[in-house]
Protein backbone atom coordinates (compact mmCIF):
# COMPACT_ATOMS: atom_id res chain seq x y z
CA UNK A 1 0.00 0.00 0.00
CA UNK A 2 2.79 2.41 0.93
CA UNK A 3 4.44 1.68 -2.42
CA UNK A 4 1.26 2.79 -4.28
CA UNK A 5 1.03 5.99 -2.24
CA UNK A 6 4.68 6.83 -2.97
CA UNK A 7 4.18 6.16 -6.69
CA UNK A 8 1.09 8.38 -6.77
CA UNK A 9 2.94 11.18 -4.97
CA UNK A 10 5.95 10.92 -7.28
CA UNK A 11 3.85 11.09 -10.45
CA UNK A 12 1.86 14.07 -9.18
CA UNK A 13 5.00 16.23 -9.42
CA UNK A 14 5.66 15.45 -13.09
CA UNK A 15 5.70 18.68 -15.10
CA UNK A 16 2.97 19.16 -17.64
CA UNK A 17 4.02 20.00 -21.20
CA UNK A 18 4.40 23.71 -21.87
CA UNK A 19 1.80 25.47 -23.94
CA UNK A 20 3.88 26.74 -26.85
CA UNK A 21 3.77 27.15 -30.59
CA UNK A 22 6.41 27.96 -33.13
CA UNK A 23 5.24 30.22 -35.94
CA UNK A 24 7.14 30.81 -39.17
CA UNK A 25 6.29 33.71 -41.46
CA UNK A 26 7.28 33.87 -45.12
CA UNK A 27 5.44 37.01 -46.27
CA UNK A 28 5.78 40.56 -44.92
CA UNK A 29 3.43 43.41 -45.82
CA UNK A 30 4.39 46.93 -44.72
CA UNK A 31 1.56 49.47 -44.76
CA UNK A 32 0.21 49.86 -48.35
CA UNK A 33 3.43 48.67 -50.02
CA UNK A 34 3.57 45.43 -51.98
CA UNK A 35 4.17 42.33 -49.85
CA UNK A 36 7.60 40.72 -49.93
CA UNK A 37 9.22 37.41 -49.04
CA UNK A 38 10.68 37.24 -45.56
CA UNK A 39 12.02 34.79 -43.01
CA UNK A 40 10.70 35.57 -39.53
CA UNK A 41 9.71 33.28 -36.69
CA UNK A 42 8.46 33.49 -33.13
CA UNK A 43 7.58 31.17 -30.31
CA UNK A 44 4.37 31.72 -28.39
CA UNK A 45 5.22 30.61 -24.83
CA UNK A 46 1.87 31.10 -23.16
CA UNK A 47 2.92 29.44 -19.86
CA UNK A 48 5.48 32.24 -19.55
CA UNK A 49 3.08 34.89 -20.93
CA UNK A 50 5.47 35.92 -23.71
CA UNK A 51 6.12 35.83 -27.42
CA UNK A 52 9.79 35.13 -28.07
CA UNK A 53 11.08 36.84 -31.23
CA UNK A 54 14.40 37.64 -32.88
CA UNK A 55 14.00 41.28 -31.83
CA UNK A 56 13.13 40.55 -28.18
CA UNK A 57 10.45 39.10 -25.95
CA UNK A 58 6.94 40.53 -26.00
CA UNK A 59 4.59 40.40 -23.01
CA UNK A 60 1.30 38.55 -23.59
CA UNK A 61 -1.55 40.60 -22.15
CA UNK A 62 -4.44 38.40 -23.27
CA UNK A 63 -5.49 35.28 -25.15
CA UNK A 64 -8.83 34.72 -26.82
CA UNK A 65 -9.64 31.18 -27.86
CA UNK A 66 -12.76 31.22 -30.02
CA UNK A 67 -12.45 27.94 -31.94
CA UNK A 68 -11.18 27.54 -34.53
CA UNK A 69 -9.28 30.84 -34.10
CA UNK A 70 -6.86 31.59 -31.27
CA UNK A 71 -5.76 35.21 -30.87
CA UNK A 72 -2.85 36.37 -28.72
CA UNK A 73 -2.52 40.03 -27.73
CA UNK A 74 0.97 41.21 -26.75
CA UNK A 75 2.84 44.41 -26.02
CA UNK A 76 6.42 45.53 -26.34
CA UNK A 77 8.42 48.72 -26.34
CA UNK A 78 6.73 51.17 -28.70
CA UNK A 79 4.22 48.78 -30.29
CA UNK A 80 1.26 46.45 -29.81
CA UNK A 81 1.09 42.99 -31.40
CA UNK A 82 -1.61 40.55 -32.48
CA UNK A 83 -1.08 36.88 -33.38
CA UNK A 84 -4.06 35.05 -34.91
CA UNK A 85 -4.04 31.36 -35.73
CA UNK A 86 -6.66 29.25 -37.50
CA UNK A 87 -5.49 25.62 -37.81
CA UNK A 88 -1.99 25.96 -39.30
CA UNK A 89 -2.48 29.38 -40.87
CA UNK A 90 -1.18 32.39 -38.94
CA UNK A 91 -1.10 36.16 -39.15
CA UNK A 92 1.09 38.36 -36.94
CA UNK A 93 0.70 42.14 -36.96
CA UNK A 94 2.79 44.82 -35.33
CA UNK A 95 1.13 48.18 -34.69
CA UNK A 96 3.79 50.79 -34.02
CA UNK A 97 3.05 53.87 -31.95
CA UNK A 98 5.47 55.75 -34.23
CA UNK A 99 3.31 56.96 -37.08
CA UNK A 100 1.13 54.95 -36.49
CA UNK A 101 2.31 52.21 -38.84
CA UNK A 102 1.63 48.51 -39.17
CA UNK A 103 3.40 45.46 -40.52
CA UNK A 104 1.62 42.18 -41.26
CA UNK A 105 3.32 38.79 -41.46
CA UNK A 106 1.66 35.76 -43.06
CA UNK A 107 2.72 32.20 -42.26
CA UNK A 108 2.00 29.05 -40.28
CA UNK A 109 2.19 27.80 -36.68
CA UNK A 110 2.94 24.36 -35.28
CA UNK A 111 2.32 23.11 -31.76
CA UNK A 112 -0.49 23.51 -29.29
CA UNK A 113 -1.92 26.27 -27.13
Amino acid sequence: MLKHICMAAATSFVALPALAQTCTFTTECYEAEACQDTSFSLTAALDDAKLVTDFGDLTVVGVKNDAPVTTVFATGEGAEYLLSRNAGTARFTAHSNDGPTSITYLGTCEGEF
